[in-house]
């Protein structure tokens, strides 16, 4: 029988299941979340792997954020994936995603055992050979996913796991403002935060968004535009959607002929057919995009039913501050409905603009 969890108390009912024994064919398996690891991954996997009975792995580098979370609850980073021993004759449960493209070095889709994860299943989705377990609700964050998990089985969430879920639900939902964030995210954050002692949930926020922040300065461009990067192959377009969420995206700005000349350099090595970076201010709750070349700018014209800015090459999106619900799915519905490439690779510049045309720069660009 299926668990309840009431939605106001977050205490269970007479009605939850007493076995663990289907969720139990994941015990031994390796627990890991996307490259471009971000702390929803992170945390997702060791929380997977303390519930299931498993080993938790990194699928690469962490960024500032995951290393101020895990710090801040105890944790040592887990090992990369690749360089677990004997992990090539394991089991495998994907957390966070479910791309093939997302998928760190040396994993196999024959080694997949299950998916846990609160993303759309798109064109690139990996394929295995057997039935699998999955996990896959429409809520903010996997670290949601994974303490309801606890809850309707009757685990006990340990302290420190309690504190890195929440730490990762607050990333995801941006302090549980996103669209993507749920009732049931909003409620299960306040239990992990009564779990782990947290009296202020805010102010954690705050150190968390600060933390992510120090990316800008720690890194370069290179970085920062793959540091949150994700790929998608959408009705058989290669697709880079990368993604910057800071507390005061000026520093962005600043930077933004270096961001094109990494995007363009990125987009010249052949894999991808267009490429975004939107910059999401994660206090003001509102995101810009910057367009590379003329596809980029009529594919996002139509997308977000907007015009890009031709001397910045920035799109303002308002509101829009989730790539998984507000950004990624207008452009998906606009390459399934037919949308044809353009034959040329620049950007369109209106006529007043032209005299701004004589600076040199790599293809696809024109002049701030």
């Amino acid at each position: 029988m299926g668990a309840k969890i009431s939605c106001v108390e977050g205490r269970f009912d007479s009605n939850v299941r007493d076995d663990f024994k289907y969720e139990m064919e994941l015990k031994g398996c390796v627990f890991v979340g996307h490259i471009n690891t971000d702390l929803d991954s992170i945390a997702g996997a060791i929380a997977a792997a303390d519930l299931f009975g498993g080993i938790p792995a990194s699928a690469s580098a962490i960024n500032t954020e995951c290393e101020f979370a895990l710090k801040r609850w105890g944790f040592e980073c887990p090992p990369l994936f690749e360089t677990i021993p004997g992990v090539q004759d394991m089991g495998v449960c994907l957390v966070d995603f479910n791309q093939r493209s997302q998928m760190t070095n040396g994993l196999k889709e024959s080694q997949i055992r299950g998916i846990i994860d609160h993303h759309a299943l798109r064109d690139g989705s990996v394929s295995t050979g057997a039935p699998i377990y999955m996990d896959i609700r429409p809520w903010g964050s996997v670290s949601t996913i994974l303490a309801h998990t606890y809850f309707r089985n009757k685990k006990q969430v340990p302290k420190k796991i309690a504190g890195l879920l929440l730490s990762a639900i607050l990333s995801d939902t941006l302090n549980r403002n996103s669209p993507t964030c749920t009732d049931l995210d909003r409620t299960i954050a306040a239990r992990l935060a009564e779990y782990a002692g947290v009296k202020d949930i805010n102010a954690l926020a705050n150190e968390q968004f600060k933390a992510k922040a120090q990316i800008l300065l720690r890194h370069p461009i290179s970085t920062i535009l793959r540091m949150d990067l994700k790929r998608f192959n959408i009705a058989g377009f290669n697709l880079v959607f990368a993604v910057c969420e800071t507390p005061d995206v000026s520093v962005l700005l600043e930077k933004r002929e270096h961001l094109l000349q990494e995007m363009d350099s990125l987009k010249s090595e052949g894999m991808d057919d267009l490429v975004f970076f939107a910059m999401i201010n994660i206090v003001d709750l509102k995101s810009q995009l910057l367009i590379l070349g003329e596809a980029e700018q009529d594919l996002a014209e139509k997308a977000f039913s907007t015009e890009m800015e031709s001397k910045t090459q920035l799109m303002d999106l308002g509101g829009r501050v989730s790539r998984k619900k507000t950004m990624v799915p207008p452009i998906d519905a606009i390459l399934k409905s037919g949308w044809k490439m353009p034959k040329t690779g620049g950007v369109r510049n209106s006529p007043s603009d032209n005299d701004l045309c004589a600076k040199a720069l790599p293809k696809g660009f024109m002049a701030a």
